[in-house]
């Protein structure tokens, strides 16, 4: 299991939960079905997309995808986490949801807790 979600200065979109091998036409999925609704709610004012420099984030078919609706990519550096907001945030709830030595049996009861968590804290 994958989680995505994208943040920007008005918000965040709900974790999404990503099941299987994630490849470009199920990132393309992701970005259709959770960032461009996002995408809409922001006002339609300029703004740019980062993702990290992952085989499916840098296909063809995806960079196809992003023109298509107009979305620029911000150029990002290979190999360099560090400067990419969303891993501090990824670090931020990783800490929260396992704090106190959680443990999950189950995907499901992992996905609970980890959006229970979320909405207590991002407000989409």
């Amino acid at each position: 299991m994958m989680v995505w979600t994208a943040f920007g200065f008005n918000g965040q979109v709900g974790l999404a939960f990503l099941d299987g091998r994630q490849n470009s036409p199920k990132y393309i999925e992701a970005l259709e079905n959770h960032l461009m609704p996002f995408s809409e709610n922001i006002g339609g004012r300029n703004w740019e997309y980062q993702h990290d420099n992952v085989p499916t984030h840098t296909s063809s078919a995806r960079k196809n995808y992003l023109n298509s609706k107009t979305v620029t990519v911000l150029e990002w550096p290979p190999m360099s986490p560090d400067l990419n907001p969303i891993e501090n945030a990824w670090g931020f709830m990783s800490r929260k949801v396992y704090e106190n030595g959680g443990q999950f049996y189950s995907v499901n009861a992992l996905k609970v807790h980890a959006t229970t968590w979320n909405q207590r804290y991002y407000k989409p």
